[in-house]
């Protein structure tokens, strides 16, 4: 337990910093930039989210052959061949898949997206790596690295360079996904001081890693895919205004993502050693809570285009349903998605994804066809995180929810959209946050309890590191 919430430190300090970059990277770009060059940056991105599709499960079985051991207790031979054969296997897709560029696409976006496969996916490989043999503060340097370099990168096209081709943007991006890999490579073979080998490729280690991995990376690419269908529709069906104003919209979630990843990373290491089903009715409650509260940081988001950011104003009604749809996105993600893999549950989490895709989807159109606007995605995928949240509960039923957090979750969520969508950023803050804390009184003073006395012990542990 006590390395779980050095963990959730270790992984928190490096969100925070991600978050504090990210936020000013969000907010600044859309600012400077034109809609055109800012809506190409984030096609980039949206594209980029999918490439982890192309490693074909190999990375998660590294991750399920790897999770709960120690880095000491690893065969440094057996690693070594582990990651050679996947190094090989990445660039002999990224050749293919290079070369499909530049024979049938005419655009930029399309050859930079499919340079970067082999460094994202490597990284990929050593954050899943570190996370599943509990090796938090790696991880957390492996993040704070990628963000503050992209930051930098920014920061010196727009007032260096002063350019608004996305062309530079994006060689940017690539360049340093590339420097950074190569990095990670050095660091990670002096760090276990074993001299690997670069052309190795074990056909076996191919097969298993992949028919291993293959329905979690499903599943996880479900999950991106879940996640991002709005903004697919969204791009396919309205110009390029509209994908910006509304990727404006997803990049707020970043204030969001800098508690949820510590949990989501370093739970599925803990949950791996089998705690006890109260201690994860009671994570799973507090998180709840945590969720209620976090999803607040829409209104500071509001403010912001209330005073700064006007031309993305019309983005406002959108936020606050993504929003809304993180109350169900933190503790999916968080418990029941690390359940699913620390008990061997693939298949049921890959079909249950499946489904909730498919409902997306549908929902997607549906309500597509009855708004006709870009805020009909939004409430799409707030519809979809609900269901996906029913399924879960339902697949787990060993661990009860009880009739207390779903009222919880009715009245924070009523509450929050009421305020965000009729009243200004300040006021709707200060309803929304007394009316959340009287329902956390009122349903879940138990959990509240706790959820404050393990953010205490987190500080206490967080000042003794430092010192």
């Amino acid at each position: 337990m006590e390395k779980l919430k050095k963990g959730i430190v270790s992984v928190f300090i490096a969100n925070f910093i991600n978050m504090i970059i990210s936020i000013l990277t969000n907010f600044v770009l859309p600012k400077f930039l034109s809609i055109d060059t800012y809506s190409y940056i984030k096609t980039y991105q949206l594209y980029i989210g999918m490439i982890g599709i192309l490693h074909l499960g190999y990375v998660d079985g590294m991750f399920l052959k790897y999770g709960g051991k120690e880095l000491i207790d690893i065969n440094m031979k057996d690693l070594n061949k582990n990651l050679s054969t996947f190094r090989i296997f990445q660039i002999l897709i990224t050749i293919i898949v290079i070369a499909f560029a530049v024979l049938f696409t005419h655009e930029y976006v399309y050859l930079a997206i499919s340079l970067v496969i082999v460094p994202l996916n490597m990284a990929s490989y050593f954050k899943s790596l570190y996370q599943s043999i509990g090796e938090f503060k790696r991880y957390s340097r492996l993040m704070n690295t990628t963000t503050v370099v992209t930051f930098i990168a920014n920061f010196a096209l727009l007032f260096g360079i002063k350019t608004d081709k996305y062309e530079w943007y994006l060689t940017s991006y690539v360049v340093i996904n590339f420097v950074i890999w190569i990095i990670l490579e050095v660091y990670f073979e002096k760090s276990c001081r074993y001299k690997f080998k670069i052309l190795i490729f074990s056909f076996k280690e191919f097969l298993n890693n992949i028919k291993d991995g293959i329905l979690l990376m499903l599943g996880n690419f479900g999950n991106s895919l879940l996640s991002s269908i709005d903004r697919w529709f969204v791009k396919g069906l309205l110009d390029s205004n509209a994908f910006a104003q509304y990727s404006f919209a997803c990049s707020m979630e970043t204030m969001v993502n800098v508690a949820v990843t510590p949990i989501t990373v370093t739970l599925y290491n803990y949950f791996c050693k089998n705690p006890s089903k109260h201690n994860i009715i009671v994570i799973r409650n507090s998180l709840i809570i945590l969720a209620a509260f976090l999803i607040a940081c829409a209104f500071p988001a509001k403010f912001i285009l209330e005073v700064y950011l006007t031309q993305y104003l019309s983005s406002s009604k959108i936020l606050f349903c993504l929003f809304g749809a993180q109350l169900f996105y933190i503790v999916i993600k968080s418990v029941y998605v690390n359940l699913y893999k620390a008990m061997h549950q693939q298949k049921k989490y890959f079909v249950k994804l499946v489904s909730v895709i498919i409902i997306g989807i549908i929902l997607n159109i549906i309500c597509f066809y009855i708004v006709h606007t870009k805020e009909a995605f939004a409430i799409g995928t707030l519809l979809s995180a609900a269901i996906w949240f029913i399924f879960s509960v339902y697949d787990f039923k060993e661990y009860s929810l009880g009739f207390k957090p779903v009222i919880y979750i009715i009245m924070c969520l009523t509450i929050f959209l009421i305020c965000g969508y009729t009243l200004n950023a300040i006021l709707g803050f200060l309803v929304y946050m007394i009316l959340s804390f009287l329902f956390t009184m009122l349903f879940l003073r138990k959990e509240f309890k706790y959820l404050v006395h393990y953010g205490k012990n987190l500080f206490h542990i967080h000042r003794k590191t430092k010192l």
